[in-house]
């Protein structure tokens, strides 16, 4: 899964329509949420965000970010599935309006 260490969240593929697995991460649509967690703008060009208030654009700019498989001897996926917070859902949502293409968009169920 997709975890931030310095806001203490993760992202859980499965959460978003997607897999756990690092291919299966490279090669779904799910991927997306990385480039528009990680983007540093000035929204000054064209395709950015054009809605008010965006809560996940570039949230995790400048963090510490790391995916991590349940594998991994660090624990870090044991750490970030019981103490922090999940914003999969939340994400996905304002994720979707950004994205607006129906085949592209991540499931938020």
């Amino acid at each position: 899964m997709a975890v931030n260490v310095t806001r203490k969240e993760y992202v859980s593929p499965w959460d978003i329509g997607g897999l756990g697995k690092l291919f299966e991460w490279c090669v779904n649509r799910q991927a997306g949420i990385f480039p528009y967690l990680l983007r540093k703008s000035s929204e000054r060009g064209g395709g950015d965000v054009r809605f008010d208030a965006p809560q996940f654009a570039g949230r995790w700019a400048g963090n510490e970010v790391y995916l991590i498989g349940d594998y991994d001897e660090s624990d870090l996926y044991e750490i970030a599935n019981s103490e922090y917070r999940n914003i999969s859902k939340e994400l996905a949502t304002e994720y979707n309006l950004f994205i607006e293409v129906d085949a592209c968009k991540l499931r938020n169920e």
